[in-house]
């Protein structure tokens, strides 16, 4: 005889299946480019500009934002950039990584057709510009993995947000509210965006200090031999969140630098805050403006 099962056994098998079936969405992702780390080792190989220009005009959205970053009055050009070429010897290497990296990362983020796509986009793009000011501040030197691990901290939010829409008509962020966002998770959805993110960049192969930064950007102290730069990416991801004109209503909650122990760690005061924002929003948004551009 066949025992029925009870209405608990029943949601607890509901919640099962669905924690599977999302992280099986998140292996089904489809690879990180493999252009962004061919272009990545010809520059690092310092090799002829022309082998670089080659590979990237196979890809017109990298040739496009590429274009579009160095015509940016951020790099105060004095005419305009018409020639990817022109442009690569006006980025520099360090930016031109950025820049193919954030054309590749848009193949997931977005931008997207709904406002929460557009504004997990925007986080990110925010976040990773504010780490590199986090790196000048702390004195870091591994800066472009930085930018890459915060640029992708909140990526299994692409995945854990299409879930939220589907079985709980809501986003992840309107979900969380005021609450800590990994616990409304888990207990709405049974998983948390930064196992899905972990997932996913061991999925792409990236480095191991990258997977743990993306896995453990809220909870640094967890993070092992990589707790510096998961704990720097989770001051950029709690600059972004603080200077973020959504959160102006809740800035005291979402940020106390004179109270969190990891903002206490690297000396960031709240006049350092504030120097973060000013620099943010007079050198850095134009940039945020370029990447986050369709």
């Amino acid at each position: 005889m066949v025992r029925q099962l009870s209405g608990n056994e029943i949601d607890a098998l509901h919640y099962e299946l669905l924690v599977k079936d999302i992280t099986a969405a998140a292996e089904r992702l489809p690879p990180f480019p493999d252009v962004a780390w061919k272009i990545v080792s010809l520059v690092k190989s310092m090799a002829p500009v022309k082998e670089i220009e080659a590979l990237i005009a196979y890809d017109p959205a990298i040739s496009a934002k590429i274009l579009r970053m160095a015509n940016s009055v951020y790099y105060g050009r004095q005419y305009g950039v018409r020639t990817v070429r022109e442009a690569i010897l006006l980025l520099g290497d360090k930016r031109l990584i950025q820049v193919v990296i954030a054309a590749c990362a848009t193949l997931y983020y977005g931008p997207g057709n709904s406002e929460d796509d557009r504004d997990l986009w925007e986080h990110s793009i925010n976040t990773a510009l504010l780490s590199e000011i986090v790196a000048r501040l702390t004195k870091q030197t591994s800066i472009l993995t930085l930018y890459t691990a915060s640029l992708l901290h909140d990526i299994g939010k692409t995945v854990l947000n299409l879930y939220a829409r589907i079985y709980l008509h809501t986003s992840i962020h309107k979900m969380s509210g005021d609450k800590d966002t990994i616990r409304a998770e888990r207990q709405a959805i049974g998983i948390d965006h930064e196992k899905l993110g972990g997932l996913i960049a061991r999925k792409w192969k990236f480095p191991s200090e990258i997977v743990s930064a993306i896995e453990h950007h809220h909870n640094p102290e967890k993070a092992g031999h990589h707790e510096n730069i998961s704990s720097l990416v989770y001051l950029a991801d709690n600059l972004a969140n603080y200077f973020s004109e959504k959160n102006a209503e809740q800035r005291l909650k979402v940020l106390d630098a004179e109270s969190d122990s990891i903002f206490k760690k690297y000396a960031i005061t709240r006049k350092i805050v504030e120097d973060c924002r000013q620099e943010l929003k007079n050198n850095l948004a134009d940039i945020a403006r370029v990447l986050g551009s369709a």
